[in-house]
């Protein structure tokens, strides 16, 4: 339950930063056509979500910062440098990043 918990608590904030707007949804192929010629394993905060309510789908904390980081590579690999999706991917990355790291510092210490 912890982990689910934690993976819940780290999407909930990345759902409510400014800079998650792009990633709330899957890209819509009808406004992005050939999005999915391009980008072969597609994720999404949604999508995400969802796995994380099912409480099946995350079994370790590495499973789920795969997926976001897939999520902020995909958005790069797309997107070039100088769009905004490209830049709420790296700033998204960062907060997230410094997040995980500031959880994991106090686990460590809650352990000592």
């Amino acid at each position: 339950r912890g982990l689910l918990a934690l993976c819940g608590m780290l999407l909930k904030s990345l759902v409510d930063h400014a800079d998650a707007w792009p990633f709330k949804e899957p890209v819509d192929s009808r406004d992005v056509p050939d999005y999915y010629d391009i980008i072969k394993d597609p994720i999404d905060l949604k999508t995400m979500s969802r796995r994380v309510e099912s409480e099946q789908y995350y079994v370790t904390l590495e499973m789920f910062v795969a997926d976001l980081k897939r999520m902020f590579i995909n958005a790069r690999t797309y997107n070039s440098p100088d769009t905004i999706y490209f830049k709420c991917s790296t700033r998204l990355e960062a907060y997230f990043t410094n997040r995980i790291q500031s959880h994991l510092a106090q686990a460590a210490s809650t352990k000592n």
